[in-house]
């Protein structure tokens, strides 16, 4: 009974943790994101990333911002998200002019509208940096935010931190995650405690000390 519990504690850990976040590390491929068509050159680079594999994103067209793209694996409800944090880690690859100011900012789309959120205020220096902010209206996403999560259909990440074509930039770890649901958590740790109870019980008759 023990082992069938723990398994079923298990099983349902995992499935928390899935439902949890939305994760891409790029450690084996470009997992899905793009840039749009003529919006620059994108290729999947297996190691130097923060942590392995990263996407590195070269600017040839000085028109348009580079705009990374999650894939439609990530569309859909992301109402469990709200309150929860967007993130990614992001660096400016050659020595282009630091000089526009949309890197960093996240946009999130669907029927309920768009929400724009710059992750990034600060100018990129070459190296990795992490960034990110919560899924709340007061950090910034305005008061539509809940309406455009509850029907999620585009989200990006723009790159463009130069005036100009020629820029090559480089994105690693995006992750949204979710604030952990009260009930949840209590099922995990009532079902834990009862586990330890059942192995306590099992001591108590394998040694004559039941209890």
């Amino acid at each position: 009974m023990g082992r069938r519990l723990l398994a079923s504690l298990v099983a349902t850990t995992l499935g928390f943790a899935a439902s949890a976040a939305l994760a891409a590390d790029f450690n084996s491929d470009a997992q899905g994101w793009t840039i749009p068509a003529g919006n620059g050159i994108q290729t999947w680079q297996p190691t130097g990333g923060n942590g392995a594999g990263w996407v590195q994103i070269e600017d040839t067209d000085g028109n348009t911002d580079i705009l990374f793209t999650a894939p439609a694996a990530w569309s859909g409800n992301w109402s469990g998200y709200l309150g929860g944090t967007i993130s990614f880690d992001a660096k400016t690859v050659n020595n282009a002019s630091v000089d526009w100011a949309g890197f960093g900012e996240v946009r999130i789309s669907g029927p309920g509208g768009s929400v724009i959120l710059d992750l990034a205020p600060g100018a990129p220096d070459g190296q990795w940096r992490h960034y990110s902010a919560t899924l709340t209206s007061a950090a910034g996403w305005g008061p539509s935010l809940g309406s455009v999560l509850a029907n999620v259909t585009s989200v990006t990440i723009n790159g463009e931190f130069h005036a100009g074509p020629g820029e090559v930039v480089g994105f690693d770890n995006i992750q949204v995650t979710a604030v952990p649901e009260p009930p949840e958590a209590a099922l995990l740790l009532g079902g834990l405690g009862l586990l330890a109870l059942l192995r306590r019980r099992r001591w108590g008759r394998s040694t004559g000390r039941g209890c």
